[in-house]
């Protein structure tokens, strides 16, 4: 077996005219040319990136302006239905049972005689069903945003309250016509039927008042839901603003802002109190701030 001095003694010669021909490969153009190459390649590479991060970023603050602009307009749309018709109709409606029960009470503590007719003042205006744009709110919301949790809910709440109202408005319509056509049960007459008391053998039908109650609630709950997605939603222009700051240069474009100030103070919003089980599903998650390691990290300046 040879020892490795006669090795070195043979082979140590070959090493300086060796390491001049890599040094001079490293050095030559052809070297140079390709790293530059690869340089450049990596650099636009991150180019692309960016441009399509860039693109694609815009494009969702578009997206989320455009589904803002929806979502409060399906708002501003019940809104002006419970001011114009609903909360008439409801208060009405409430004041005609308050009134029937204390003239039953006066005919039952002997204030009034027993054969005084109860005057009835029935709201029985027709409502037509709302349109607000719920398909192109849904798409728009669960096929372009990156947004999550809460705003996707409200947008499912949003549609089934929307149908809901429309079915309870019907309903009432076609309970008119019955009224006006005096299309009534055995012993019954309309005011068994508009304040729901019993006729014929103790039968009762209240489908009148929980129409009525029923429009009520759904017209709240849109105005609720709705306005909840448009707080998602510059809360998700918020994120997106945060991400275009992070990687580009520049000023991010705007988000639209849109103030329910003036219908709370009139009343018409209803309180988060009322939606305290729904609300209680979902919980902020705070943004968590990298450490000063890993900002000095070079690996994660280009994530």
């Amino acid at each position: 077996m040879p020892d490795i001095g006669s090795i070195w003694a043979e082979f140590s010669p070959l090493l300086p005219p060796m390491w001049e021909n890599i040094k001079g490969f490293a050095n030559s153009s052809f070297t140079t040319s390709l790293a530059g190459a690869f340089a450049g390649a990596v650099a636009a590479q991150r180019i692309a990136e960016k441009g399509k991060f860039r693109e694609e970023l815009v494009k969702e603050f578009h997206n989320t302006n455009a589904v803002l602009s929806l979502a409060a307009a399906a708002a501003t749309l019940a809104l002006a239905l419970k001011k114009q018709h609903v909360k008439a109709l409801k208060d009405s409606y409430d004041d005609d049972l308050k009134r029937f029960k204390e003239h039953k009470e006066k005919i039952l503590g002997h204030q009034t005689p027993p054969n005084t007719p109860f005057e009835m003042r029935p709201n029985l205006l027709y409502l037509d069903g709302i349109s607000p744009p719920i398909a192109t709110i849904q798409d728009i919301v669960l096929s372009r945003l990156s947004s999550v949790g809460r705003t996707i809910s409200a947008v499912t709440a949003l549609a089934d309250s929307v149908k809901n109202l429309n079915s309870a408005l019907s309903r009432r319509n076609e309970l008119l016509n019955a009224f006006k056509s005096k299309q009534f049960p055995e012993g019954a007459s309309f005011e068994h039927m508009y304040l729901g008391l019993p006729y014929g053998t103790r039968q009762t039908n209240q489908e009148y008042g929980g129409s009525v109650e029923a429009i009520h609630l759904y017209t709240n709950d849109i105005i609720f839901f709705s306005i909840k997605l448009c707080e998602d939603l510059r809360d998700h222009g918020e994120i997106l603003k945060k991400r275009y700051k992070s990687r580009l240069r520049g000023i991010p474009p705007r988000i639209s802002t849109v103030d329910f100030d003036t219908p709370r103070k009139d009343g018409l919003v209803p309180k988060d109190e009322d939606y305290e089980a729904w609300l209680s599903g979902f919980v902020t998650m705070q943004e968590i701030k990298p450490t000063w390691r890993q900002r000095l990290n070079p690996m994660t300046w280009f994530n």
